[in-house]
């Protein structure tokens, strides 16, 4: 049975769905950290209009509140934003990305506790370099999920931080920033990468930010033996590596980067740019290829991940997989590497005519997916 839609706020009720969305979904778009945010804005009196809201998943802070603007990293909750404002036909909420500054004139700010804790950090800073003294912050994450520094952090950029008493599960803190001497915003991670014969960089909120990961590094070893392919995506791209070796071997003239992470795909553009002074890549920022705008793909290469928010879920891979299968041509490819555990190679005979086991180890398998 599909999970209740109706979300009893102290602003009222309101219709909230994930995106995406599965036919029979059993989870709710909102938690109870998103009720301990709303519950706190509420009881201060909180209007929208001095209200910034940050890393809304599903849009319950920004929908119940009206919000002036929400600063996220993600495509997928900018869209379930929108839909959201629109099944409960309230005004637009406009959206930033966490690439840039966090857009000004909020009073308050309203923050969903990341999963990434040095992304966490990252925002606190930027939150200290960019507002005003007596701005309040308020902060919130399930107890499952919260890092025991999560508060500390905020102790650090923000100032002294009230840890209130836990509540169905959930904990929120809250702080006024100081006027103190902003900390340094963190740097992004860097590490050197064999393949490209130097440095990547990676953003916060991106994964494996300070290695190669072992899927990518597996699906790296195969490139060399792949047939040339006129325009190439590299999907869920992360900081590019797979697009950005696959240009350096000769496999592709015409390269897009796509993911819904906006840090995802700046950091495929700075690692783009310092290994290869004056090529042009292009770059997608959106739910994978849903609405993606350019010229059909001839090859797809695919490290997608396998965790819905906090949760292992394959649910996420398994669209990108359908998508690559609408996308592609007669004649394309999709070569995608994944962790053994998980079951796409029925999914991947059932979409494409031909599908070869191109390498695996102990932990990942790279598959080739061919239309027919």
């Amino acid at each position: 049975m599909a999970t209740d839609t109706l979300c009893s706020t102290p602003f009222g009720e309101f219709r909230l769905q994930r995106y995406p969305a599965r036919r029979e979904e059993l989870l709710r778009a909102w938690c109870a950290a998103d009720l301990l945010l709303l519950d706190a804005l509420h009881s201060r009196n909180i209007p929208g209009a001095q209200l910034l809201v940050i890393n809304d998943e599903h849009g319950a802070l920004s929908v119940a509140t009206g919000a002036r603007g929400l600063w996220t990293d993600s495509a997928l909750s900018a869209l379930a934003l929108a839909q959201n404002l629109a099944a409960n036909e309230r005004m637009d909420v406009p959206v930033s990305w966490t690439t840039a500054a966090p857009p000004a004139g909020a009073a308050v700010v309203a923050i969903r506790v990341p999963k990434v804790l040095p992304y966490f950090e990252y925002q606190l800073a930027m939150l200290q370099a960019h507002f005003p003294p007596g701005t309040v912050v308020l902060a919130a994450g399930m107890d499952k999920h919260l890092s025991p520094h999560a508060a500390s952090l905020m102790d650090k950029y923000i100032g002294p931080t009230r840890r209130h008493p836990g509540q169905r599960k959930a904990r929120l803190f809250s702080a006024r920033l100081e006027d103190k001497p902003s900390q340094a915003i963190p740097d992004s991670a860097r590490y050197h990468c064999d393949a490209l014969a130097g440095e990547l960089l990676a953003m916060p909120n991106v994964f494996s930010q300070d290695r190669l990961d072992g899927g990518s590094r597996l699906l790296l070893e195969q490139l060399s033996a792949m047939q040339p392919a006129d325009r190439l995506v590299d999907l869920a791209c992360g900081n590019g590596v797979l697009g950005l070796a696959a240009y350096k071997q000769g496999l592709a003239a015409e390269i897009v980067f796509a993911d819904e992470s906006a840090m995802a795909l700046e950091s495929a553009r700075i690692n783009g740019a310092s290994l290869f002074p004056g090529a042009s890549f292009g770059f997608h920022h959106g739910d994978g290829l849903v609405s993606y705008p350019g010229a059909a793909a001839d090859l797809v290469l695919c490290n997608p991940p396998f965790h819905l928010n906090h949760a292992v879920d394959e649910y996420a891979g398994r669209r990108l997989l359908d998508q690559c299968a609408h996308h592609l041509p007669r004649g394309g490819r999709l070569c995608l590497v994944a962790n053994r555990h998980l079951d796409y190679l029925s999914l991947l005979k059932r979409r494409f005519s031909r599908v070869d086991t191109l390498a695996q180890d102990r932990r990942f398998v790279v598959w080739l997916a061919q239309h027919g």
